[in-house]
């Protein structure tokens, strides 16, 4: 009977499929590995065992890091920002409530002097403290609230002189100079300068816009303190006074007068002789004529309002495209279409087939010339008369 052995790991087999088999495993190869580096074989315990320690400390290492992998980390940051800003928004409350207590408590207790000072004035004793005058900010109404705002913001309020930027709160000798920096350098500009009328109004309701109300002049952001409000203005570019809506333009609409656009209406002409006018009953003729007129035809298409009579009214805005005289459009027949395009045709330049050919084999022969030139530069760019080694100088 045939045995089958293996000399590296000292084992006998039965059947050479069994020691097959066995040439294929972890535990033969370890033993080859160690034989190659003159070790003793071990034995299947001992390397299995081997290999369930390695497996454990593997998947120890793996756990850890796991749990130290760059996005974890990031979320525990994240986590931790959080409860910072919790703990910082919790402390604001807090300080916010005390502050609004402590002046309530402020004016009950003015109150209460200005009752004695009255009480001990009259001779009748001091009166106690009502309900309305020990109430906290929580009993307040929202009325009582916006006039608590409304004063902090008159305390808080920051008065911007007309000869400063409201921008960038650089000072000038006049306004004159000031207005042309705020042109220049952020983009300022009045409109409708020629029927302005209160050029110094209009400049003090922006400022006080600006450093009482913290209010942007484009968008209405309203924000902390002025300078919250100038910083937004110069990131967003909204440096400017917004006039293409209508509610901004009635906005600021008290600071111009637009009287002198109208047209005038001379009484000399219109009166003309009295003699071609006739007397009309107004009792009769008037309602005949009232009726006579197409009420229909009074509407607005969005660009025109078109009146009863005919008459079509447009706005001053646009005022240049009314005054220009364009010619009326010309509605052609089938045959003058035809003539029209017929005349046409012999304004085209005739083009002649033997000077394209010419004008073709010139440019085939200017792109052969440039790609032969490129490849000779490219071939002979390294080439050097005189090569000498630095390193034998």
């Amino acid at each position: 009977m045939s045995v089958y052995t293996c000399n590296c790991c000292g084992i006998q087999f039965e059947t050479s499929e069994a020691q097959r088999a066995h040439m294929k495993s972890d535990w033969h190869r370890y033993n080859l590995k160690r034989r190659v580096a003159n070790l003793p074989a071990v034995a299947e315990g001992i390397f299995l065992s081997k290999v369930q320690a390695l497996t454990k400390d593997e998947t120890e290492e793996s756990g850890k890091n796991k749990q130290l992998t760059k996005k974890e980390l990031r979320r525990r940051e994240k986590e931790a920002l959080l409860e910072k800003k919790r703990q910082l928004l919790k402390l604001a409350e807090e300080n916010a409530r005390e502050n609004m207590q402590k002046q309530s408590q402020k004016q009950a207790e003015r109150g209460d002097l200005r009752e004695e000072s009255t009480d001990a004035k009259v001779g009748q004793e001091p009166a106690e403290p009502t309900e309305s005058t020990t109430s906290t900010e929580d009993e307040l109404t929202e009325e009582q609230l916006a006039e608590k705002l409304m004063q902090q913001k008159i305390a808080n309020k920051v008065d911007i002189p007309l000869n400063e930027c409201f921008f960038c709160s650089k000072k000038f000798q006049s306004i004159e100079d000031n207005l042309e920096h705020m042109f220049k350098d952020h983009g300022f500009y009045i409109p409708e300068q020629k029927y302005l009328v209160d050029r110094d109004g209009l400049l003090k309701y922006i400022a006080e816009k600006i450093g009482l109300g913290n209010v942007c002049l484009v968008c209405n952001y309203q924000g902390r303190s002025v300078e919250a409000v100038r910083a937004h203005m110069l990131a967003k570019r909204h440096c400017r006074i917004p006039y293409e809506e209508q509610d901004d333009q009635l906005e600021i609409s008290e600071f111009y007068d637009f009287t002198t656009s109208y047209g005038t209406f001379d009484k000399s002409n219109d009166a003309g002789n009295a003699d071609d006018w006739e007397d009309v009953d107004s009792a009769d003729d008037g309602v005949e004529s009232e009726e006579d007129l197409p009420q229909e035809a009074l509407y607005h298409d969005g660009v025109d309002l078109h009146l009863p009579t005919g008459i079509k009214v447009g706005h001053r805005s646009l005022q240049r495209y009314y005054k220009q005289n364009l010619k009326p459009e010309k509605i052609l027949s089938e045959g003058q279409g035809t003539l029209v395009a017929a005349d046409t045709r012999s304004f085209l330049t005739m083009l002649n087939k033997k000077d394209v050919q010419v004008q073709q084999r010139v440019w085939q022969t200017e792109v052969k010339d440039k790609k032969r030139h490129d490849k000779r530069a490219a071939k002979f760019v390294n080439n050097q008369p005189h090569y000498r080694d630095q390193l034998l100088q």
